[in-house]
């Protein structure tokens, strides 16, 4: 099983398309700064240990600060058996409009 890669500034309608989860696997710190709206934080460190409570049955998009993190946390979770889809650029290259907003 693979994950494949998009453009972070296609993350919003990739997310629509497949009715996905947007994942920010930045630091709940700096996901409280700014993150993409629709998104939940899932930090990188979590996923790693273990402790993930997404539903198997939908997408997930992931994505970072600059595309480390999330290439990492999509390793791992395709490997846990999710449907992934990768962010390349992270955050920095996102050219929306970013919220503070929780879900």
């Amino acid at each position: 099983m693979r994950f494949h890669n998009i453009n972070i500034r296609n993350i919003l309608r990739e997310a629509l398309n497949y009715g996905g989860i947007i994942v920010d696997v930045r630091t709940s710190e700096e996901f409280a700064k700014s993150h993409i709206p629709m998104a939940i934080n899932l930090p990188l460190e979590e996923i790693q240990a273990g402790n993930i409570s997404l539903p198997k049955g939908k997408v997930i998009l992931v994505y970072c600060a600059n595309g480390g993190g999330s290439t990492l946390a999509a390793k791992i979770l395709t490997e846990k058996g999710y449907k992934v889809i990768n962010t390349v650029g992270g955050i920095s290259g996102y050219r929306g409009a970013l919220t503070k907003t929780r879900h």
